[in-house]
């Protein structure tokens, strides 16, 4: 091995020395890299974790905004879900503002919609719709109609001319409403449905027959009774009203003009029932039923019901036998009435038979011991006119009316 001189060595050393320097100033540098590359590392680790976080809050907002729509559908929508989402001044922000309003204005209109239909429903009801098959009144159209048998009564104010001459026609209106909503419901609580109001009276069809009308009538003057307890309370005069109910094949419908439709009944069934009611007034009786209707009745001995006549109204050749149902008067009148059939039907068959004094006798005694019976002292007064101008040939017990 060579050695070296002092001043060799010297510059070895000094070059070693020298490349030392550099290798630690190479390290310094090196770690000032590595510190600034670990500092941006950081900045862009909470750069990335940032947008994560934002990006996922922009994708739970888009959500509140998709779940909003979804609620739209299921009429669950509540705005104040998306209250944070509106807040915000992007486009979604401005998006969920717009959607939020679009919605509340047609929920605005929907709630005025309904309010408009629920309106008309008042003039077409519910149970109309149902009955011609429609979901709703915009699809009523000209022409449209249900045929079958049916049941349908006609109900009518006695003296209303007498009642109503003492007020002022909105003093009339509200009586006549007044009394329309106290017992109009019972005609909708036994399946039937009123097809017109006609001033102090209405024509209500029942489309299941005999059985609701009865029921339905009997409860409609039952809260009749009611109401006129509360009148009398009142200082007012009671009302009394007639009705008539018949069943038949008829045709219910929409009649009128494009422009102008209006719910009704068409049939010689209406006309009939119509007559029906009007019979109430002549015997004194306050609900009267066809013998078609009685026959119709699936159980009709729960009822109490005494014949009134075989006649022919106004308009027609054929004879109808029209009932008295007495559940609908006092515990008394039906009592007396009851107590007194026999001898009223005892009469009626020799007032049939032309047998005018034996018929006398009977009608006397309905009389004696219920002298209210307004039917009995009609039939005594048609026997003094039968004796006056004589018993016409043929003569069959039906009693021929010249007017309604």
């Amino acid at each position: 091995m060579t050695e070296l001189s002092k001043e060799e060595l010297l510059a070895q050393i000094e070059d070693l020395s020298r490349q030392l320097t550099e290798v630690n100033q190479e390290k310094a540098d090196l770690e000032i890299m590595l510190e600034t590359i670990n500092e941006h590392s950081t900045y862009l680790e909470n750069q990335i974790h940032q947008k994560n976080k934002q990006l996922r809050s922009y994708i739970q907002q888009v959500e509140k905004l998709t779940d909003a729509a979804a609620a739209v559908e299921n009429n669950r929508f509540d705005p104040g879900n998306l209250k944070q989402v509106a807040a915000r001044e992007d486009e979604l922000g401005h998006l969920a503002r717009v959607f939020t309003q679009m919605v509340q204005t047609i929920k605005t209109r929907e709630q005025e919609l309904e309010e408009l239909l629920n309106a008309f429903g008042r003039f077409v009801p519910h149970e109309f719709l149902k009955f011609l098959q429609k979901q709703s009144i915009v699809d009523i159209q000209l022409g449209d109609h249900v045929s079958k048998e049916m049941a349908v009564m006609f109900t009518d104010i006695r003296s209303f001319t007498t009642f109503s001459e003492r007020m002022t026609p909105q003093e009339t209106f509200d009586f006549v409403n007044a009394y329309l909503r106290y017992v109009a419901p019972e005609i909708r609580g036994h399946n039937g449905f009123v097809v017109k109001f006609m001033g102090d009276g209405m024509m209500a069809v029942f489309p299941d027959g005999a059985d609701d009308a009865v029921a339905g009538g009997i409860a409609f003057l039952k809260k009749l009774q009611e109401y006129n307890q509360k009148r009398e309370s009142q200082g007012y005069s009671p009302i009394e009203v007639g009705m008539g109910i018949h069943v038949g094949y008829m045709m219910v419908g929409v009649v009128g003009e494009q422009d102008r439709l209006q719910g009704d009944t068409l049939s010689d069934t209406v006309n009939l029932t119509s007559r029906l009611e009007g019979l109430t007034k002549h015997y004194g009786v306050s609900m009267a039923i066809s013998g078609e209707v009685l026959e119709r009745l699936s159980h009709p001995e729960q009822y109490k019901v005494r014949f009134i006549d075989r006649t022919i109204v106004k308009g027609r050749s054929e004879p109808i036998t029209a009932y008295e149902v007495l559940d609908v008067e006092t515990e008394l009148i039906q009592t007396l009435k009851l107590q007194t059939l026999p001898d009223f039907e005892q009469g009626f068959e020799h007032y049939r038979n032309g047998d005018l004094q034996a018929a006398q006798a009977c009608f006397k005694q309905v009389l004696i011991a219920n002298p209210l019976d307004k039917t009995a002292k009609l039939y005594l007064k048609r026997i003094a006119q039968l004796a006056n101008q004589g018993i016409p040939k043929n003569w069959r017990g039906i009693w021929v009316f010249r007017e309604k």
